[in-house]
């Protein structure tokens, strides 16, 4: 069945839109990694919507800006931070909607004078997105620890 110049066009524009959402959540997905490494958690949290959800298995589940950057924040005690993400999944699940799979590597190092103490977790990550005016958000997150190594010597992840 052959396509009219116009449904072409309107083909490839859906294409292209959808290849550009996918790309936007996965630079929201990079920053997510990015920006607690740099020890910046109000930019974390701006990641999120205002109503949004980070969730962690081991934390439970914190709502709105203001009470994520309190609880990633609590990272600082470290003096060095390391997020990795890796297989990351996208799905756009509607217009102005989407979700995503990854999995996470996580290691933090309480004093770079002894590089070779560290602790380190990892496990998979479930997210939901929203198209908001300011781009895509994360409207909710979820992790789910499976693994760690080492010894939280702060005990900020082990509660």
């Amino acid at each position: 069945m052959s396509s009219t110049p116009t449904e072409l066009i309107e083909s490839l524009q859906a294409r292209l839109q959808a290849l550009e959402d996918k790309e936007s959540i996965r630079s929201v997905l990079n920053q997510y990694c990015i920006r607690p490494d740099n020890y910046d958690f109000a930019g974390y949290a701006r990641l999120f919507t205002e109503d949004g959800v980070m969730g962690f298995d081991t934390w439970g589940e914190m709502k709105g800006h203001e009470a994520i950057e309190k609880a990633c924040a609590a990272e600082k005690v470290y003096e060095s931070l390391l997020h990795l993400m890796t297989n990351m999944e996208i799905s756009l699940d509607g217009p102005d909607t989407a979700s995503a799979l990854a999995r996470v590597w996580f290691c933090v190092t309480p004093k770079l004078s002894k590089v070779e103490e560290n602790y380190a977790f990892g496990g998979p990550y479930k997210f939901t997105f929203v198209r908001t005016k300011d781009g895509w958000k994360i409207k909710t997150m979820h992790l789910r620890k499976v693994w760690s190594m080492g010894h939280d010597t702060e005990g900020i992840f082990v509660k």
